[in-house]
């Protein structure tokens, strides 16, 4: 934002879509880390939250550091043509490459477009608190509104990528990437499909960065030793996702009625809400489940811990649906395994670089019924099997998802890549 001065020290600006976010627990984590650590930084977000805000750090994070606007508004619009009358070759240019980027996807041109006076607000109000940097995260909307600070005002900045919208075809985020001083990515399978897949002129500026696992499990970790069981006890499973096609809840669910068909005694509890509640209702009525399946609903994180801490297994069949986010490694798989607690779920996405079949954990083909049904019954027959997936599961997450080292390793990125003030570095 070359038209102003000011003498803040330099600090980071952070552009998410939605803060706080029921499901995206991780990026707060990120944020609460990042703050421990002395940095310097400010969050905005695109729209308002939709749920309430239960969480102590969300609250705190909400209150003192976020900003908030609504898309169109009066100081939106004036940035636009405050802008627009500073620099219009830029504005215009910026405009044009977002129609001719994102021809390949005509449906998202609008929402880009419409994002630029909100960008701009946010622009101006960073550059007056001393953001000298823009990180978004989530590879669609925030990180064109980075983008856009880029082009018309010569800021820099760096995208997170969580897997949303990269595996379609996307020329515009291409370019975007392109333009980023550089890139995060919360696994290897999507690093990897970043830096092989689309054609960046730089790929080594995309770099792995694991999430790092809630504190509040780490906490429970010395309390939940492998739950010892008979092979003749009754199985007590959990899952916990949204209710939502892609977590393959209706797999889980056939494969139970499969198992208690056979004769095993089980009963599943499913944490998380969702569009597909009644239709999955309906499929435990239909397959005689009722009395061996519970709807908990979505629960507070400490509740869920609590159901976790009783579990013999956690289960979850992922799928990936085209136009649907994709999930990357579930963090509820690293946290059923960061508590000893085996782990049958799907060969897909990233989640094979953390559930190593056979390893530290069981994995079973996608929407494959009796593969699923399969893996439960050899975990659950075989207890001493089970602890010893259980053990070496901890062992695995606690290395690829130390809180701790991932963000020494993203505190590293910024420093390489950035002059935002960072804990112990003049600024």
């Amino acid at each position: 934002m070359d038209e102003q001065v000011t003498h803040a020290p330099p600090r980071l600006g952070i552009i998410i879509s939605m803060f706080p976010e029921l499901h995206e627990t991780f990026i707060l984590r990120e944020l609460v880390a990042l703050e421990r650590r002395g940095v310097d930084f400010d969050i905005y977000s695109l729209q308002f939250p939709r749920d309430p805000i239960t969480l102590d750090d969300a609250i705190r994070l909400s209150t003192e550091r976020t900003h908030y606007s609504s898309l169109f508004n009066v100081q939106t619009l004036g940035a636009f043509f405050k802008t627009l009358l500073r620099h219009p070759l830029r504005v215009a240019a910026a405009i044009a490459k977002v129609i001719y980027h994102g021809r390949d996807r005509p449906k998202d041109i609008a929402k880009n477009l419409a994002i630029l006076p909100l960008a701009l607000h946010f622009g101006y109000m960073g550059w007056d608190r001393g953001v000298r940097h823009w990180h978004g995260h989530w590879a669609n909307i925030p990180t064109t509104a980075c983008w856009y600070l880029q082009k018309i005002h010569g800021d820099t900045w760096s995208a997170a990528i969580h897997g949303e919208d990269i595996f379609s075809p996307n020329l515009f985020l291409t370019h975007k990437l392109n333009e980023a001083t550089f890139t995060a990515v919360c696994s290897g399978y999507f690093c990897n499909h970043l830096k092989t897949e689309l054609g960046l002129e730089s790929p080594e500026h995309v770099h792995l960065n694991y999430h790092g696992l809630d504190p509040r499990v780490m906490n429970h970790v010395p309390d939940r030793s492998f739950r010892q069981r008979d092979a003749s006890d009754p199985l007590s499973l959990i899952s916990i996702g949204r209710l939502v096609p892609t977590k393959g809840h209706d797999v889980l669910i056939k494969a139970c009625a499969q198992l208690v068909a056979n004769g095993q005694k089980l009963h599943l509890n499913l944490v998380g809400s969702g569009p597909n509640e009644q239709e999955l209702k309906s499929l435990v009525e239909q397959e005689g489940m009722s009395e061996h399946i519970t709807f908990l609903g979505a629960l507070p994180f400490g509740e869920v811990l609590d159901r976790l801490m009783v579990a013999d297994m956690f289960c979850l069949a992922p799928r990936l649906i085209p136009g649907q986010p994709p999930d990357g490694i579930p963090n509820v798989i690293a946290e059923a395994m960061a508590l000893r607690i085996p782990v049958v779920t799907t060969r897909v996405s990233a989640i094979p670089e953390l559930v190593v079949d056979g390893e530290t954990g069981r994995l079973a083909e996608v929407d494959d019924v009796d593969g699923f049904a399969a893996a439960i019954a050899s975990v659950g027959q075989n207890p001493g099997e089970a602890k010893k997936l259980s053990d070496a599961a901890a062992i695995r997450v606690g290395h690829l998802f130390n809180q701790e080292k991932n963000i020494d390793e993203l505190l590293e990125l910024f420093k390489n890549y950035t002059q935002v003030a960072l804990p112990g570095r003049d600024s």
